[in-house]
């Protein structure tokens, strides 16, 4: 099992590359390394004395070599909440599935960000658009937040427009996962009752 925080010393390699991604997301990790390079080797130069051909190289290098570390640190994720997901899959999934939804996937959050979220992705068919439509849950248990979409829109705002506002702040709470998943199966019950499989 993964440790639950990024080594110290790549904390901020971390935060350099996801500050660049933030700025310039399609060719960030480009960037990022240039502007490393750059200054890296402009400091090489002034305090060493050594010449632009040595000190571009050595640069060069060296960010390319955490570019592969950060990218690398970046793919370890950690584990999924193992007795929500159990829950999840017992309860919602049984009225998932009459709305003609699957579960597809599961995934614990990247080690490398501070964002704890879990992710769950089901998907049901889409004959109209000759597509699927996605059902996307992100619970983060220590942040206490969950958010939960259907087809692109916010579970807590389809129930609200379903006549019950107290469930619909109760399924934007993490709680504890019995609590939490009898919140979600209350909900998709509500939303997904009168929907053609």
């Amino acid at each position: 099992m993964a440790s639950e925080r990024a080594p110290i010393w790549l904390r901020p390699i971390h935060q350099w590359f996801f500050w660049w991604e933030e700025v310039i997301p399609s060719v960030y990790r480009v960037v990022a390394v240039t502007v490393g390079v750059g200054i890296t080797a402009t400091v090489v130069v002034l305090i060493t004395r050594v010449g632009w051909f040595v000190a571009v190289p050595l640069a060069t290098v060296g960010w390319i070599v955490l570019a592969v570390v950060q990218d690398h640190d970046h793919g370890v994720h950690l584990d999924v909440n193992h007795e929500f997901q159990g829950l999840l899959r017992g309860q919602a999934d049984p009225v998932l599935a009459r709305a003609g939804f699957a579960f597809h996937s599961a995934g614990g959050p990247c080690r490398a960000r501070p964002d704890r979220s879990d992710t769950f992705l089901y998907e049901a068919g889409d004959p109209e658009r000759n597509g699927c439509v996605d059902l996307w849950i992100r619970r983060d248990q220590s942040g206490g937040q969950m958010e939960v979409s259907v087809d692109g829109h916010r579970l807590e705002r389809l129930v609200a427009s379903h006549g019950n506002p107290q469930l619909a702040t109760r399924v934007t709470r993490a709680e504890e996962p019995s609590g939490d998943v009898a919140a979600l199966v209350a909900a998709f019950e509500l939303i997904l009752a009168n929907r053609n499989h």
